[in-house]
């Protein structure tokens, strides 16, 4: 069984370079250690290693910044191109930051305000949860429903099932638990039904704002029979294809996807979707449903 890349923390530290050169100003470990970073009146150079006043530390991140640079850029580069669109930022003048690409100023304050988010809880995970799944909407189709907690009109779970089978008139079921938690999701944060019409697959997206970590799956993905049955009144997986789908504010390539999914157990695969994923949803042309949805033959 292929396995998933053991270290992929250069894409968060490259991540964070994005937001550096969209705030412009000082890099993050220029001088950061140095004696004379406060002004004249700092203390005097201590030891000859600090060498034209950058102190030995700040030198050897400069150095990883450079090959990080380099690695993410090939990365970046690559993810992007892959969804159609163009990477936002190159090598700045010092070959040891990233600066914005002529004419992508917005595309690149999008970028970098999804990596600024990263890990932030509360209204940011919320707004990344929602735009993971209007995204994850536009890309494939169907009928798709938010649910995941704190809902828009604070409904608490018992009230945000019953809404939810309101309109599953054809899918529900009958089972109801003996009692709601006062709060949460009850593991879910949307639900999709493709193909609603003829009984098509249920794509049930969890989302998480954060990097990635392979050893880091949602529990939700190991009951997945029981959420369903929460949500739908029966185990609707047992009747049909169910397809999981992890969003997580990271930037892989279609590759490193595949390679996530291989990584599982048989039969335990989930599908990832990407800050790119939501980048390229949200550049999408206002008639790309009608693109997507029109019917083609060969």
């Amino acid at each position: 069984m292929p396995s998933f890349p053991p270290d992929v923390s250069f894409i968060q530290t490259g991540r964070e370079l994005e937001i550096e050169a969209v705030d412009g100003g000082r890099k993050s470990n220029q001088f950061s250690l140095s004696p004379f970073a406060g002004g004249a009146r700092a203390a005097p150079v201590a030891d000859e290693s600090d060498v034209a006043f950058v102190p030995p530390d700040d030198a050897d991140e400069t150095q990883e910044r450079l090959e990080i640079i380099d690695q993410y850029l090939v990365h970046a580069s690559k993810a992007f191109s892959e969804r159609g669109l163009r990477y936002p930022f190159r090598k700045g003048g010092n070959a040891d930051s990233l600066e914005i690409l002529p004419g992508m100023a917005e595309f690149a304050k999008s970028c970098a305000g999804l990596a600024r988010i990263v890990n932030v809880g509360a209204t940011s995970a919320k707004s990344f949860e929602t735009r993971a799944a209007q995204a994850l909407h536009r890309l494939i189709g169907g009928w798709s429903v938010s649910i995941g907690a704190p809902r828009n009109d604070r409904t608490g779970p018992r009230r945000a099932v019953e809404r939810f089978r309101e309109l599953i008139e054809h899918e529900r079921g009958a089972y109801t638990p003996a009692r709601y938690p006062p709060n949460g999701d009850l593991g879910a944060d949307a639900l999709c039904i493709l193909g609603r019409g003829w009984g098509g697959p249920v794509v049930y997206l969890q989302a998480k704002n954060s990097d990635f970590s392979i050893r880091d799956v949602p529990q939700e993905f190991h009951r997945v029979s029981d959420v369903l049955q929460e949500w739908f009144g029966r185990r609707i997986d047992r009747s049909r294809r169910m397809i999981p789908v992890y969003a997580v504010n990271t930037v892989f390539t279609l590759r490193m996807k595949e390679m996530a999914f291989e990584a599982c157990e048989a039969g335990r695969g989930y599908h990832i979707i990407d800050a790119v994923d939501i980048l390229q949803a949200e550049s999408l042309p206002e008639n790309y449903v009608s693109m997507r949805d029109s019917h083609n033959c060969f």
